[in-house]
């Protein structure tokens, strides 16, 4: 007889394959694949508008029955919540994940939660309320036809999901039931309610059973407000307390990405005492394979290649010609625009760009010539350091005037000035920069599989599955030692034999340059001399002694190829210690520890 799985719930805001924004979306993706052998998994997430789309992925059914509520609230900063509340629930198999998406049934209810830009800040709240409001009523529905889907376990990812799951819990007790819970924060924001907008969510005074370090309690939503309250430091003003705090307290275990974070951040941050018993964290995890990348790079583009470089046929594209297509042809040569949702960044990048050929939304104009190549990718913030590289780039081509700078960045709403400030710097260098903003698919890959070094500067970094995306493409990262980067990339410095990239302080323009300048060439003296004679040995120490870090630069003199063996501990590291398999390992032993609490 089959054992029946027990049913876990994933709450998010983003899922990879419907709705993503930066690395959050790819957790739960990819987790819930390693899951699903061991335990029933059910993913709830907004529509973020994708219905029709992912009716051409998927075959989607509209569950059939409608959740109607009447919201009436008031608050400063939050506007219209006066209306009839409709959602209506469509259900998919995404990988053999099941997915409820909750959609609006009325035009007022969709204006929120259909909203294609996931984190809008003119409608996330509301998006929000109507998502607490429908998990409420689906959980009731359930309840009053027989509860046997419900789940044992809910996973929360990041604060988005906190009040809907305490409004479900609430409804759970209500009825003498209960549920384990875990959240995953992956990135602190410090989002703060007042305790009326809970309560407009849906959240009532019922008591929730609360994990505490005395064992279980019941607290209302004021207790548990209360008791965030006298962990405040002496003298600080009262503010409502984030919803980070609110759900890591209310949570049954509490997890983060990296041991970093856990301990600089989140139990300092989110409780102290009140969560530290109770807190662990679990890596996040890449499945990028280098040889299905550089296969579908020459799949996809090598006709183009071959016929652009003259080359005579595609098992002759070497990763040097893939980095001299794309920088001399293939980014003003893009077949269709990146994709940027927000029609207010479009409106911000064409002003901005007023008929620019180097930073317009769409093709921009191409390097007039290759060089070594650097790029970096990711959403713009303040968090990821994009303005580290910009101002470094005059000392790097003091030394190396061919050096190529290519960015990668998802614009948001948050990040106008930012969309501006970037700017000045293309114009500034229009031989070594180039900046391509909104979602680029067609070059992603060619771009990691053809660059020298990776960027990742983050100000602050729980985790960041863009080094394990680098580094599954063989390309050695430079990152700051920040959070989980410092975790996952390990400094040729300290570990020759193992290094993956170099370590380096945050917001230090300086420093870096002068270990991108160390990496570039180390890569240079790769490509040009590891199969060389020794005719060359004039122009060999020439390049060697370029190199500033006199300890790298004993390391050239030793093995010429030294490059090559960080490129081949990149893929290494990660497939030792990131697979997706690998670390969700952990997660799954933390569920079962859950379930001997119930």
């Amino acid at each position: 007889m089959t054992r029946e799985k027990v049913k876990v719930w994933i709450f998010s805001f983003e899922y990879a394959g419907i709705a993503k924004v930066g690395g959050l979306g790819e957790v739960p993706a990819n987790q819930a694949k390693y899951l699903k052998n061991d335990f029933e998994v059910t993913v709830f997430l907004p529509s973020h508008g994708q219905i029709e789309q992912l009716k051409g992925v998927t075959e989607l059914e509209k569950l059939p029955f409608t959740s109607k509520h009447q919201v009436d609230f008031n608050q400063d900063g939050i506007t219209e919540l006066k209306f009839s509340c409709e959602i209506s629930y469509f259900k998919c198999k995404l990988n053999g994940i099941n997915i409820i998406l909750l959609s609006g049934e009325n035009s007022t209810t969709s204006k929120y939660i259909d909203d294609p830009i996931v984190y809008n800040p003119e409608t996330l709240s509301c998006k929000i309320l109507i998502y607490s409001i429908g998990l409420r009523l689906y959980v009731r529905n359930i309840v009053e036809n027989g509860g046997n889907t419900l789940p044992s376990i809910v996973h929360m990812h990041d604060y988005h999901v906190v009040i809907p799951f305490i409004s479900i819990k609430q409804e759970l007790m209500k009825n003498g039931m209960d549920v384990a819970s875990l959240i995953t924060i992956h990135l602190l924001t410090w989002p703060r309610y007042g305790i009326d907008f809970y309560y407009a969510c849906g959240i009532n005074r019922a008591p929730i059973k609360t994990l505490l370090n005395e064992g279980f309690k019941s607290l209302t939503i004021q207790e548990i407000f209360d008791l965030c309250k006298d962990s405040q430091k002496a003298g600080e003003e009262y503010n409502p307390p984030s919803v980070e705090k609110i759900g890591a307290i209310c949570s049954d275990l509490v997890t983060t990405v990296s041991k970093s974070y856990l301990y600089s951040d989140i139990i300092p941050n989110l409780g102290k005492s009140l969560i530290d018993f109770k807190s662990d964290f679990v890596w996040d995890g890449c499945d990028w394979d280098y040889e299905e990348t550089y296969k579908n790079v020459i799949d996809k583009l090598g006709n183009e290649i071959c016929e652009v470089l003259q080359i005579p046929n595609k098992s002759l594209i070497t990763k040097t010609h893939m980095k001299d297509y794309l920088l001399t042809y293939k980014i003003n040569h893009l077949k269709q625009s990146p994709l940027i949702k927000s029609e207010k960044v479009l409106s911000a990048i064409n002003e901005i760009s007023n008929g620019d050929p180097f930073i317009k939304n769409g093709v921009i104009k191409a390097f007039d010539k290759s060089g070594p190549l650097v790029i970096a990718t990711g959403r713009i913030s303040h968090q990821k350091g994009f303005e580290t590289i910009l101002e470094a780039i005059p000392e790097v081509i003091q030394i190396i005037p061919k050096a190529k700078f290519l960015l990668l960045l998802l614009p948001t709403e948050y990040s106008l000035n930012e969309i501006k400030k970037y700017a000045q710097f293309v114009k500034k260098y229009p031989k070594n920069l180039r900046i391509v903003f909104g979602i680029a698919a067609e070059i992603f890959q060619i771009a990691h599989i053809g660059a020298d070094a990776y960027c990742a500067l983050s100000r602050w970094e729980p985790f960041g599955i863009i080094a394990l995306e680098a580094m599954a493409s063989k390309l050695p990262v430079i990152a700051t030692k920040v959070g989980g980067l410092q975790e996952s990339v390990i400094d040729i410095r300290k570990d020759p034999e193992n290094g993956t990239g170099i370590l380096i302080n945050k917001d230090n323009p300086s420093e870096f340059a002068k270990m991108l300048i160390n990496l570039l060439l180390l890569a240079e003296l790769s490509e040009r001399f590891k199969d060389s004679n020794g005719n060359e040995e004039r122009e060999k120490l020439k390049i060697i002694n370029l190199i500033p870090d006199e300890l790298l630069k004993s390391y050239a003199i030793r093995d010429i190829d030294f490059y090559t063996k960080i490129r081949e501990n990149c893929i290494k590291r990660v497939n030792t210690n990131f697979r997706w398999n690998i670390v969700t390992k952990k997660l799954i032993s933390l569920y079962k520890k859950l379930l001997e609490l119930f």
